[in-house]
């Protein structure tokens, strides 16, 4: 249960955060905001590392480096959101980076990268992922 009141909770803040981005976007510009919204991210971040005292950071030395630059690809998320938002608006572009995201997922677990297990791949998935598209053209 935890792990989808994380999840609701994970969606509600990506959307709030698109909506307060592009609006940032439009004051400063779309790669300031994204600047911005790292430097905050990192700080609060950095705070409720301290505040939970969870010292596995230290583990850093076992983690791939090639895993590392994760970080740096929400820039290019945050950047991509921004102008969506700009060009969009929130509807079409939450539901075009939730298709996005389950497409990518599932070729992800298919090849079996990032350490998943490979799945074979239902042709019903791949319907559902069609379903959405088509709801998304629905909405435009």
């Amino acid at each position: 249960m935890k792990g989808a009141i994380y999840s609701c909770l994970g969606g509600a803040f990506l959307t709030l955060q698109g909506a307060a981005n592009a609006t940032i976007g439009e004051r400063i510009g779309t790669w300031q905001a994204a600047a911005l919204t790292q430097g905050t991210g990192f700080v609060a971040a950095l705070i409720l590392v301290w505040l939970v005292g969870d010292k596995s950071w230290r583990n850093l030395k076992q983690v791939k480096p090639a895993y590392l630059f994760g970080g740096a690809f929400a820039a290019f998320i945050l950047f991509s959101n921004i102008t969506a938002f700009h060009r969009n608006g929130a509807a079409l572009t939450v539901s075009a980076v939730l298709i996005s995201q389950i497409t990518v997922t599932l070729v992800l677990e298919k090849i079996g990268w990032f350490g998943s297990v490979p799945l074979r791949l239902r042709s019903s998935q791949w319907v559902g992922v069609g379903l959405m598209v088509i709801g998304i053209l629905c909405l435009k």
